[in-house]
């Protein structure tokens, strides 16, 4: 009896820890499945770098996402010699066809402070980013940057409160400025009024106006009235324009040729004016002679006339011819004619 007791004590033993150990390997067996989902424990790892001026918020084990899902973490920040910080980025490899050469990471944080890297999916026809390559990175505006938007909208905001303000106390006032502004432009709206009908009009008429312009115009192109016999070619008014504008410019060109024959002309009048002066200078010159060769000319003709009598008063002649009343020498018949010479 007592061997019967112990074995089977012994087999409740031996099943609570064989209970125990299957226990105690399936938990093992969830950490390391749920470890290997989180951190790639088993599988090869996708590694990126980045670079950073500031990495305020960063930190190792900050969870890296692609499109809002969780791909990986922050591995390492360091240091380089340029005082840049490289950060390190441990990616699940699964997830590497979706980030191409075209794909950035950006620093977001919420309000609370807790900052995550996200990776915008690439473009398919890019080059996929091989192991170990280097990715953009950038920051998006944080906290701080947008209080500080925030504060300048609001002061915008209180500036325009403040307008809004001081026209709705002059809005309160009867006599204040800006509703005598807005008296004085109903008054000038009012007034426009019968303008604005009067233009209504006026563009009432302009469109008949246009109406009648249009049939006019469709009319001459047919070639009716004065206008449209203008415009045809075949008509006898057009043929005489036509006959008209010829002679005109005939005319016209006459007119040139002797426009251009115009300065010869005047050479030739100054030369006959040259010669009028001169011949003027002569004639003033022999005025003054001419006293005296009248006076010698008068005892001449006396001498002659003396002459003439005695030989009328010869009985010879007067037997010859009749007696005539007597004439002055110097009176000479009317409708004598005296040859008058010109220079040339």
């Amino acid at each position: 009896m007592l061997e019967t007791a112990i074995s089977a004590r012994y087999r409740r033993y031996q099943r609570a820890a064989g209970l125990l150990i299957l226990i105690t390997l399936g938990l093992m067996f969830v950490v390391l499945w749920t470890a290997n989902r989180q951190l790639g424990l088993f599988s090869q790892p996708y590694v990126l770098y980045g670079f950073l001026d500031n990495v305020r918020g960063l930190s190792r084990a900050t969870p890296v996402t692609l499109a809002g899902l969780k791909i990986g973490e922050v591995r390492d920040l360091v240091i380089t010699d340029y005082n840049r910080i490289r950060i390190e980025l441990i990616l699940d490899r699964k997830y590497q066809p979706r980030i191409r050469q075209n794909s950035a990471a950006e620093v977001k944080a919420d309000l609370l402070g807790n900052a995550r890297l996200e990776i915008s999916m690439g473009a398919p026809d890019q080059p996929m980013l091989p192991d170990q390559a280097l990715l953009a990175f950038q920051r998006s505006s944080d906290l701080d940057a947008l209080l500080k938007q925030a504060q300048e909208q609001l002061a915008q905001i209180a500036a325009v409160l403040s307008n809004v303000r001081v026209i709705t106390d002059e809005l309160r006032q009867p006599d204040g400025p800006l509703l005598g502004t807005l008296r004085g432009f109903a008054q000038i709206t009012a007034q426009l009024q019968p303008l604005l009908q009067n233009l209504t009009l006026m563009s009432g008429e302009m469109q008949q106006m246009a109406t009648d312009l249009a049939a006019v115009s469709v009319r001459i192109r047919q070639g009716e009235g004065m206008l449209g016999g203008l415009t045809d070619r075949r008509s006898p008014l057009s043929r005489d324009v036509a006959a008209s504008v010829r002679k005109l410019r005939e005319t016209l060109a006459g007119l040139e040729q002797l426009a251009s024959q115009l300065p010869r002309y005047g050479r030739l009048v100054e030369q006959i004016l040259r010669q009028t002066e001169t011949l003027t200078a002569q004639l003033a010159k022999a005025s003054g002679q001419a006293p005296a060769l009248l006076e010698k000319s008068r005892g001449i003709a006396e001498d002659a006339g003396e002459v003439i009598g005695g030989i009328k008063r010869s009985a010879v002649l007067q037997a010859l011819s009749p007696p005539e009343p007597p004439r002055s020498l110097f009176d000479a018949p009317r409708a004598a004619v005296w040859p008058v010479t010109t220079t040339p």
